[in-house]
């Protein structure tokens, strides 16, 4: 798939797993290590444009003063993690980057963002940004939003791949515009012995 890109590391996880467990010979241990951070890339993400007028008219108040919304989904290829098995895991988006690309030179338009996340075959939602613009923000052409509240997705990253969906808010441009997003995950392994 042309448009996807991942980045991440994961092999040196089950090789410090190894030596912790080969250091721990018949020793109760207890042992957390962090699962390398993986980034899941959307490349040319378009957005139509909304006409001239049409703000005014979808929220019932007057031309130029109005915000509109309009929401995105597409699939996304899920990397496997290879994370030892009998462990207790945790997996949770941590960031979120919006990068400008056509039509539009920065996200100055934009007063909210929100981003969510459903598994292959499933039904379940699950909200991984929602993000409100605060007053006087300058905002450029890549736009960084941390999660504020992580939940663990791991259930949902045992698919092979999952819908994400994009809404945004604001003063929307007239003509079609693209951007790329980036997802970050993070995790960690626990095991005890």
């Amino acid at each position: 798939m042309k448009n996807l890109s991942f980045i991440g590391s994961h092999g040196l996880l089950t090789v410090a797993f190894a030596a912790l467990l080969g250091a721990a010979g018949g020793c109760t241990i207890s042992a957390q290590a962090d699962v390398p951070d993986v980034e899941v890339t959307q490349h040319g993400i378009s957005i139509p444009g909304v006409p001239a007028g049409a703000a005014a008219f979808l929220s019932g108040g007057t031309s130029g003063s109005a915000d509109t919304s309009t929401k995105v989904s597409f699939n996304q290829t899920l990397p496997d993690l290879n994370l030892p098995k009998d462990l207790t895991s945790t997996v949770k988006a941590v960031k979120v980057d919006f990068i400008a690309k056509d039509g539009i030179k920065d996200f100055s338009f934009l007063h909210g963002l929100r981003v969510t996340m459903t598994p292959k075959g499933s039904t379940t939602v699950t909200e991984l940004i929602n993000y409100q613009t605060p007053d006087g923000t300058t905002i450029g052409k890549t736009l960084s939003i941390d999660s504020q509240n992580p939940v663990n997705i791991l259930d949902q990253w045992k698919t092979d791949s999952a819908t994400f969906n994009v809404e945004v808010m604001g003063a929307l441009p007239s003509a079609t515009w693209t951007f790329d997003m980036a997802v970050h995950f993070s995790g960690q392994v626990t095991y005890k012995y």
